[in-house]
C-alpha cells in the first residue's frame, strides 16, 4: 500500500512539473478549408510559445502541404520566413530568441488558406 502512495506521489509530481513546460498557446484567427468533405478539424495547427526557451512549437495535425510560415514583429515587419512541407515535417520549433517577436503575429498560409495568431513572450 505505501509503494502504490509513493508510486502515485512521484507520478503527480513529475506531472506538475512538465505542465509549465507546454508554454502558453497560440489562439489562431483565420480559416482552414479542406478539399475534402471527410476532414472536420477547424484549423489544423497547434501553436505553442515556450516563455523560458523562447521557443515556438507548430505541431501540423493534418497534412497540409507546402505551407509558408511567418513571425512578423509589431510593426508588420518580416523577422522569420519558412517553408515546411508539412507531410515529411509534421513538427516544427523555431527559436524567437533574438527575434523581435513580443507582440507580433505568427502566420501560416497555403496560398489559399491562411491563419495567424499574436505571440506574447
Amino acid at each position: 500500500m505505501k509503494k502504490s502512495i509513493q508510486t502515485w506521489t512521484v507520478a503527480i509530481v513529475a506531472l506538475l512539473l512538465t505542465l509549465p513546460s507546454f508554454g502558453e498557446g497560440i489562439r489562431w484567427n483565420g480559416h482552414w478549408k479542406f478539399t475534402s468533405s471527410s476532414r472536420n478539424l477547424s484549423i489544423p495547427i497547434i501553436g505553442n510559445v515556450d516563455e523560458e526557451t523562447k521557443a515556438l512549437t507548430l505541431d501540423f495535425q493534418s497534412d497540409l502541404g507546402n505551407v509558408i510560415v511567418l513571425i512578423m514583429d509589431a510593426s508588420g515587419n518580416v523577422v522569420y520566413q519558412e517553408s515546411v512541407q508539412t507531410d515529411v515535417t509534421p513538427s516544427v520549433n523555431i527559436s524567437l530568441d533574438g527575434l523581435d517577436a513580443d507582440g507580433g503575429t505568427v502566420s501560416v498560409t497555403d496560398g489559399e488558406n491562411m491563419v495567424f495568431g499574436i505571440i506574447n513572450l
